[in-house]
């Protein structure tokens, strides 16, 4: 048979090589096998491209519209608190104080919302010179609480209890708020008053005066005395 084949073959003229030559051919059919082999990992590459841009440090939450009064600071009175060492007085007044959260698994975290943090040097809510941040949170209960912020001292005095009967804490005099150090405790208590070591190194004494003063929105109203270092 072989020999029949290249027999005819050289009869058949000039045009018969060339279809035997075609025979190569048949065996670079088989190269687009590896050809898929490669293809296969650039494939595999494509998902990794396009989570590598999910993880941002950008928070991904937005912030809340509040209404128009969250924000409100009046000047000139203290609300309900004693003035009781009137010398250096900077500031004093009442604001009210709004919040919002946002759900991290089973618990409510505080947002950075301007209007829960207030600079007690200056009466004004200001995110850079604040010195308190209402931060109300929690789990299946909701706390409303006072948090320090950008790195000033809080010293917090929550309701006490006795005989069964919630009863607030007496008024902290100056001179107690004068020597508040670092506190060490956490966050979920709620405080009738705290002393502030500002981020000026001013002293201010603040009281919650009333709880939701406001409908629809976490907030409180709070009296503020802020005394010149």
């Amino acid at each position: 048979m072989v020999i029949s084949i290249i027999l005819s073959s050289c009869a058949a003229g000039q045009n018969q090589p060339a279809a035997v030559q075609t025979s190569p051919t048949l065996e670079t059919t088989a190269t687009p096998l590896p050809a898929t082999f490669t293809s296969t990992p650039t494939r595999l590459l494509r998902p990794t491209a396009s989570r590598t841009p999910i993880p941002t440090a950008t928070p991904t939450f937005v912030l809340p519209t509040l209404p128009p009064d969250c924000g409100i600071v009046k000047l000139g009175h203290a609300g309900t608190q004693v003035i009781d060492h009137t010398e250096k007085i900077l500031i004093q007044g009442t604001a009210i104080m709004c919040g919002a959260d946002r759900l991290i698994g089973n618990s409510l975290a505080a947002l950075p919302v301007l209007q829960s943090m207030l600079d007690l040097d200056t009466g004004t809510f200001n995110a850079e010179a604040s010195d308190l941040q209402f931060c109300p949170g929690g789990g299946s209960t909701l706390f409303y609480y006072f948090c320090d912020v950008n790195d000033t001292v809080v010293r917090k005095y929550r309701f006490l209890f006795e005989n069964g009967t919630v009863v607030d804490p007496k008024q902290p005099p100056f001179e107690e708020c004068l020597g508040t150090k670092p506190y060490s405790g956490i966050n979920d208590d709620e405080a009738k008053y705290a002393c502030v070591v500002t981020t000026l190194g001013n002293i201010s004494r603040v009281k919650f005066e009333r709880y939701d003063p406001l409908d629809h929105v976490m907030s409180v109203e709070i009296s503020f005395i802020t005394w010149e270092k």
